[in-house]
């Protein structure tokens, strides 16, 4: 039997991507606009559980139609993309008489002390059609030195397309016609119309697309032709001066305060970003860019690149770079520098490690495996990830001053410094959150159609679940609980972070001061303020769970236990909680001080130890309840027997009745392939020692009477027996032996490799016999149709049939795979680029998905298509075909009505496989949290791994 946990979830969390489309309406006034962002790629603003149904993280609100960080074509017209000089050797033009001057008012920044303005035409010179202005500069009068009201350079000239091109000579046509990039440019949101960034092109080498500011468009005017056209600028990371956005933050930089109107012609608005942010710094011989920018736009440029190179690049531009630096890349610098990020490509150089920020909370989340990054470097990695989430703290905070946009410049260091420290401090804020959820629906208490009573333990421990993954900490929190609804008792395994997860420096009024000494206490202190939150949500879950233990886990979930504490509900909601929605554990006098919090918490009965440091240390926790541990016997050997319903339902008598993997007979199945490999260059050595194998098995085999044998691939394949067409109410099943059906296997393989077709054929009838819920019997025998008999026709035949049968992702994956193939050799295209389509939209990204991608190329050119067809047409096309859409419906309805019911039951290590499955199937993380519960509860992981199998 293979282990069950090989297809366990990959990562726990996926960023999901989601784009928001909107109409744009033609408006023969309206400059061309290509939508390219959508307006909300930033941090939930106010509080953070705002509308929790709703909550996305910066990144999944994106959608970006172009990374802000691809190359671009540098535009190269009139001064080859530089600013003008401000020498006399430099052209100037006439103003022809009368001419239309806008004169531009006083920006700051400019080392030159120039005046500028925009005019629509000079003497004997016109512009591109439609064009919003040539910026100039008014030139010097020689025999004066000041400059002439008559004479002007070209420094700029601004498209309909509101793009500015730098530019010292007329230009004839419109460079943005041949889809030639703007130094500086307006991107119109998706999302909102009339709204969108204004970012510049760096001139570092990278071609990075930067954004500095926000505009608001306004088309009351009467065409843009005549420069009437209006804007107010919403946002900037530069001095605008007269032409910047009102001031909303008293503490942030200069340039948050408007000097003048809101409202100014967008032609102006756009020359005053682009002298601010483009032509002045490179007077003063500065990089564009540099020190400007969307908070998040460093995040999803994080996320683009290797993790190490990408924290190296952010403590680059906060340190190295640290002159031209904005104040969140100072601090995002100093953040990561003393969480240790340094030490991160060592680890990577060993171990697969990246981040993602959550769609639930906006978090980041570092994702590798646990069981190769550990110890201090496990320390390491996650705390860079509380580092992160106290930068991604400030893009909320900054997002709330500048009308959502999260600049770089926004807030002072000491305010993004703020930012993190409160969200250490939000313990009324959880503690609402919590409350808030106790009336709220829970969402999986109906799962694919099957639906459970409120209160049973399904409710409570999926309940629990939905609020923990709610929650939006400054650290990760991997949980896993086990309750008895019916006698009131829950128990919570928790994780807190170690002492070199927490800040190791604060800002004073003096700067900012090292408290590395402090970190033990400040560690105890924030695990103890978390074990109340946790407690208060598991209460919440369940209104029937009166005996509560948490139990925190240093680290990792897995982790030494370093506190365990006891609650009765009515003093803890009636006491403990108003204590936190007062606020009075928010107090930062709390952080060092952990025997203060302890005794704020008034815990029944608690097991913790403080060291010298005021750490926590390992301690043995406290008993977990005996009605919980009733239902945490090894399913093997668990003799409780089943409510009537699941008897009928899954033909089973006892909860033993269940177990697919524990394996008693006196040859193993791991024994059969085995021999197969040892006798490879022999097929017939192979061949005799496996049937004598055989033979013995079927000896030993107990007379069934009416029970029938069935093996099982994996354990929710036990759960299925009622889709079979001879199931009824009364069949009873006994679990086969596993080499019983691996010789079947093993023999099928052996006739197949030595052309014998029947003899193949005839054992895999016998595999499915034993095996009717298992897919892999299909799967060989469309191996051997095709490899024997090179019947493809017959090949697909069988794995249509199997896709009936199939569950698990990987099965429904390599069969969708195969069947593609088959068909595409039958010439039955259509349904053959279907089902490529289908199983590369999985997201499974198995060994074999690269030849995939390559024979479905070939097949659309044979096809002369040119893109993949999307999921409605794919699922047109397969059940035109008669061809199913696996997993089918009844499968999964049966999955979650099994699953739920035996949760309810009191039987999870019944279930626990189905709810992952189903949790994979929708891409709902709950489940999958919920799964690790089922399946482990609060006891030992390796203790329970191996109890399921003692005998293998």
């Amino acid at each position: 039997m293979p282990n069950m946990l090989r297809f366990h979830q990959i990562t726990r969390y996926i960023a999901q991507t989601t784009e928001t489309e909107s109409e744009n309406a033609a408006h023969h006034a309206m400059p061309t606009l290509m939508p390219e962002d959508t307006r909300n790629m930033q941090e939930p603003l106010g509080n953070p559980y705002q509308n929790p149904e709703s909550t996305q993280s910066a990144q999944s609100a994106a959608g970006l139609g172009t990374d802000p960080f691809s190359p671009v074509t540098p535009v190269s017209v009139g001064g080859q993309g530089q600013s003008a000089p401000t020498n006399q050797s430099v052209q100037t033009y006439q103003l022809p008489f009368l001419a239309k001057v806008s004169r531009l008012a006083p920006i700051p920044g400019d080392p030159t002390n120039s005046r500028y303005g925009i005019v629509m035409r000079l003497k004997d010179v016109s512009q591109p059609q439609n064009g919003l202005g040539y910026i100039v500069r008014f030139a010097d009068d020689p025999a004066t030195g000041r400059q002439n009201n008559k004479q002007v350079q070209i420094i700029a000239w601004i498209s309909k397309s509101l793009k500015v091109y730098p530019t010292t000579v007329p230009l004839t046509n419109d460079p943005s016609t041949n889809d030639v990039e703007g130094e500086l440019h307006f991107d119109a949101w998706t999302d909102q119309k009339n709204l969108g960034a204004v970012r510049i092109q760096s001139n570092d080498g990278l071609n990075r697309t930067i954004t500095i500011g926000e505009l608001q468009l306004d088309f009351s005017g009467s065409g843009y032709s005549t420069g009437s056209l209006n804007g107010i600028a919403t946002a900037s990371s530069v001095d605008l001066g007269p032409y910047g956005p009102a001031a909303t933050n008293s503490a942030a930089p200069a340039h948050a305060t408007n000097t003048g109107s809101a409202r100014h012609p967008l032609n102006s608005l756009l020359a005053a970003f682009w002298l601010a942010a483009a032509h002045f710094p490179k007077l003063r011989g500065e990089q564009l860019g540099m020190g400007a920018g969307r908070i998040v736009e460093i995040f999803q440029n994080m996320q683009n690149k290797p993790l190490a190179d990408a924290l190296d690049e952010i403590i680059w531009r906060g340190t190295t770079n640290s002159n031209t630096a904005s104040p969140f890349e100072r601090f995002a610098a100093r953040q990561l520098i003393e969480a240790g990020a340094g030490q991160i490509r060592e680890i990577t150089a060993e171990h697969n490690l990246d981040v993602v920020q959550l769609d639930s909370t906006g978090q980041f989340w570092m994702r590798f495996n646990r069981n190769e990054i550990t110890g201090l470097q496990r320390d390491i990695v996650l705390s860079v990830e509380g580092a992160l989430n106290r930068l991604a703290a400030a893009s909320r905070i900054a997002a709330k001053y500048d009308n959502g946009m999260g600049l770089v410049t926004t807030l002072t260091e000491a305010q993004d410094y703020r930012a993190g420290f409160d969200e250490l401090h939000e313990w009324d804020t959880h503690t609402s959150f919590i409350q808030s959820r106790a009336d709220a629906r829970n969402s999986n208490l109906t799962v694919r159609g099957a639906t459970t009573a409120r209160g049973g333990m399904w409710d409570v421990m999926s309940r629990f679940v939905d609020i923990c993954e709610r929650l939006i900490l400054p650290y990760r929190v991997e949980y896993r609980c086990d309750a008895n609804p019916d006698t009131g008792e829950m128990v919570v395994n928790f994780t807190v972070p170690t002492s070199l997860m927490m800040p190791a420096s604060v800002l004073t009024d003096s700067g900012w001061v090292g408290i590395r000494e402090q970190r033990a206490a400040q560690a105890a202190s924030y695990a103890l303020r978390l074990a109340g939150i946790i407690a208060q949500a598991a209460f919440t879950a369940g209104t029937n769970i009166t005996s509560l233990t948490v139990n925190g886990t240093l680290g990792s979930v897995t982790g030494a236990p370093v506190l365990s504490l006891a609650f009765t509900r009515t003093p803890f909601m009636m006491g403990t909680v108003p204590a936190f929605m007062a606020g009075q554990f928010n107090d930062p006098a709390l952080d060092s001080d952990p025997a203060a919090v302890l005794q704020m918490l008034r815990p029944s009965a608690q097991v913790i130890s403080f060291g010298p440091d005021r750490g926590l240390t390992p301690i043995t926790a406290l008993p977990i309840p005996q009605a919980i541990l009733a239902h945490r016997v090894p399913l093997w050997r668990d003799d409780r027997e089943l409510p009537d319903d699941l008897k009928a339902l899954l033909g089973a008598d006892f909860g033993r009745d269940l177990d697919v993997m524990y394996d008693g007979a006196s040859i193993k199945g791991g024994e059969i392939f085995q021999i197969a490999e040892q006798n490879e260059d022999s097929p017939m050595s192979a061949s005799l020692e496996i049937e004598s194998a055989l033979m013995g098995l079927q000896s030993e085999m107990p007379d069934l009477g009416e029970r029938k044998p069935l093996y099982c691939e994996h354990p929710l394949m036990r759960l299925l027996v009622a889709n079979l067409p001879d199931h009824t109410p009364q069949t009873r099943y006994v679990k086969a032996p596993d080499a019983l059906y691996n010789s079947h296997i093993a023999l099928a393989r052996i006739h197949r490799d030595s052309g014998d077709l029947d003899g193949s054929l005839a054992q895999l009838q016998q595999a499915l016999a034993l095996a009717p819920t298992t897919a892999q019997p299909f799967v060989d025998e469309s191996i051997t149709c095709v490899d024997i008999a090179g019947d493809h026709a017959k090949g697909a035949d069988v794995l249509t049939r199997g896709l009936a049968v199939a569950v698990m992702p990987g099965d429904v994956n390599f069969m969708y795979y195969r069947l593609a193939y088959s068909l595409w050799q039958t010439n039955n295209r259509e349904a053959a680029l279907a089902c490529y389509a289908f199983m590369l939209g999985m997201g499974f990204h198995a060994q074999y998905e690269e030849a995939a991608e390559v024979e479905v190329r070939e097949l659309m050119q044979e096809m002369g298509v040119d893109s993949l067809p999307d999921m409605d047409a794919v699922t047109h096309t397969l059940n035109k075909h008669g061809i199913p859409v696996a997993p089918l419906t009844s499968q999964t309805e049966l999955l979650a009505k099994a699953a739920i019911r035996l949760v309810d039951a009191g039987f999870p290590l019944a279930a626990d496989e189905a709810v992952w499955a189903l949790g994979a199937l929708s891409n709902d993380d709950r489940l999958g949290a919920l799964r690790q519960s089922l399946r482990f509860g609060v006891l030992d992981e390796d203790a329970v791994l191996a109890s399921e199998r003692p005998a293998n």
